[in-house]
């Protein structure tokens, strides 16, 4: 949903609900908020990447919210005015608030802002933050924090406003050249996106006339709140251009109406299609390497026989790949060999496997089971995929891009420590591995440790979404890692820890050289650590630090 056809829904949002009293709220579905009137129900979607709004003419399966200051506020305050910010997709319904002692009006914000969409209850008096769908920190958000009891800052505007379009030498020198792209338009103007973009240049390709003069007249019904609901083949707009077909009822809900493009909607599917389709040949292989894994599998007691048969048979086995000995019911045994071991090396091998055959044998029925398991999943959502709505694809695709990323991302790099409480800590054991994991996978509010003054592993500590501290004893931890994976060998060792934003590399420095700022130090006994794990040994460090 782009800012111009917010626009259309606003103004008739405020002839329907403007004057009416909220008879309740409620959270039809995650990432949901629903006002209930006495003449239907506004529902607001903020879920990621999808957002939207609708009217709907019941009030079924309303859940409560989270916070009770919703209800406190909003339950029986009357709608005073429905506005938006310029073009922005930024709704704004003002009211009384509903609570008993204290008059006073409250905002309920809805920012339509794609990923970052939002629901913000905010006091009137004071700019006050009361409630919000989302926390949105500091640490995430350099220019504004949304939580409550924090003063609300509106998000900064997206472009020029309507009643400047016309008049800007920017956007006038963007549309003079021969073949003006979409970002021209979407980058400079407010509420425009990529779809109501290319509508514009389709439409100024239409009717012969610059995409400038096309301009002027989308900035005239803005400004005239002269709308005419148009579907094109990219998406709703507030006023007819390029080809497409008029919408009946704008607020009405997705999916009900032609409120979606067909082609956007045929393009995500094929797309999520293509994706579950290669994730089921992805997995029937692995499923099919697990089987032939297990039907390969020699069973204990045959690994055994095996291993007594060649202590038994006293033979010169060097530099031969196999060998034929009977067992002691006269039946003939082909036993392969290495050919650079003893016949008691070779024993000692079948015997060590034969121990092992069971644990070998459940993890890779283990591993099959988990197989199949997600390979019936694949296949649940290949069969429902044809039913999901534009919104849901588009959530799809963003959480499989986002997951791929992630895997890039670590691919390649040293398998994480997992420490306790399920605390994720990744230890370098080179020089790129040290910067590939400081820099690359390093996220803002990731803890790094860097043993001081001396060569050794850049330890990143991944908070991993987690909005609470690590506790005192993973930090500990970390710290020992840090500790281990530096030279030093024993006494008394300082290890530093900082926000991984705080770490920057060397200028002209070789990779994993860097110098950090706003540190702490935890001061690690190496004496009495315990004896180091195998998956823990961080050795041939060669990163510096100064």
């Amino acid at each position: 949903m782009e800012g111009v056809f917010l626009s259309t829904q606003v103004d008739i949002l405020a002839k329907q609900i403007a004057g009416d009293k909220c008879i309740t709220v409620g959270e039809p579905f995650r990432g949901g908020f629903s006002l209930v009137f006495s003449s239907g129900t506004l529902i607001l979607s903020a879920r990621p990447d999808a957002p939207s709004l609708w009217w709907e003419h019941s009030s079924a399966g309303q859940a409560p919210l989270p916070s009770p200051a919703w209800g406190h506020h909003l339950e029986g305050g009357a709608v005073s005015s429905v506005s938006q910010n310029g073009a922005d997709r930024i709704l704004v319904i003002r009211m009384t608030s509903g609570l008993m002692y204290g008059a006073g009006e409250v905002r309920l914000i809805f920012e339509a802002a794609g990923r970052n969409a939002n629901i913000i209850l905010v006091r009137d008096d004071d700019e006050r933050i009361l409630a919000c769908l989302r926390k949105v920190l500091s640490d995430r958000c350099r220019y504004r924090s949304i939580a409550p009891g924090q003063i609300y800052v509106p998000p900064p505007p997206s472009g020029l406003p309507p009643g400047e379009w016309s008049t800007s030498k920017e956007l006038m020198e963007a549309l003079s050249v021969d073949a003006p792209q979409p970002g021209a338009l979407y980058r400079l103007l407010e509420g425009v996106g990529p779809v109501t973009a290319r509508a514009v240049l389709s439409q100024a390709t239409i009717d012969g006339r610059t995409p400038l003069e096309v301009v002027c007249d989308l900035e005239k019904a803005l400004l005239e709140h002269d709308f005419s609901p148009w579907i094109g083949p990219d998406g709703p707009l507030p006023i007819r251009l390029g080809p497409g077909e008029p919408i009946e009822d704008p607020m009405a809900p997705p999916g009900s109406v032609m409120i979606q493009s067909r082609g956007i909607r045929e393009e995500r599917l094929d797309e999520w299609i293509g994706q579950l389709k290669n994730s089921q040949t992805r997995v029937s292989r692995r499923a099919a390497h697990l089987e032939r894994a297990l039907q390969k599998l020699i069973p204990e007691e045959k690994l055994r026989l095996w291993a007594s048969l060649l202590v038994a048979s006293n033979l010169r086995t060097r530099g031969r790949d196999s060998i034929e000995l009977e067992d002691w019911e006269g039946a003939l045994h082909t036993i392969p060999l290495r050919k650079s071991r003893s016949p008691v090396e070779n024993a000692s091998r079948y015997f060590r496997k034969a121990s092992n055959t069971a644990i070998e044998e459940k993890n890779l029925r283990n591993l099959l089971s988990r197989a199949n398991k997600e390979l019936s999943q694949v296949m649940m959502e290949l069969s429902r995929a044809a039913e999901l709505p534009l919104e849901d694809l588009e959530i799809l695709l963003s959480e499989s891009k986002r997951t791929e990323r992630k895997k890039k991302e670590e691919r390649g790099l040293p398998r994480p420590v997992l420490l306790r409480g399920g605390w994720r800590c990744f230890v370098g054991r080179s020089a790129t591995d040290n910067d590939r994991i400081t820099f690359t996978l390093g996220r803002r509010g990731d803890i790094w440790f860097h043993a001081r003054g001396i060569p050794g592993a850049h330890v990143l500590l991944k908070l991993d979404g987690r909005m609470e501290n690590p506790p005192l004893k993973v930090m500990l931890e970390a710290a020992a890692l840090a500790a281990r994976g530096s030279g030093a060998q024993r006494g008394v060792l300082p290890v530093d820890h900082t926000m991984v934003q705080h770490v920057r590399r060397m200028r002209k420095g070789k990779p994993g050289q860097v110098f950090y700022s706003r540190e702490k130090t935890i001061f690690v006994d190496l004496d009495r650590l315990p004896p180091r794990q195998q998956d823990t040994e961080t050795e041939g460090r060669t990163a510096e630090v100064k």
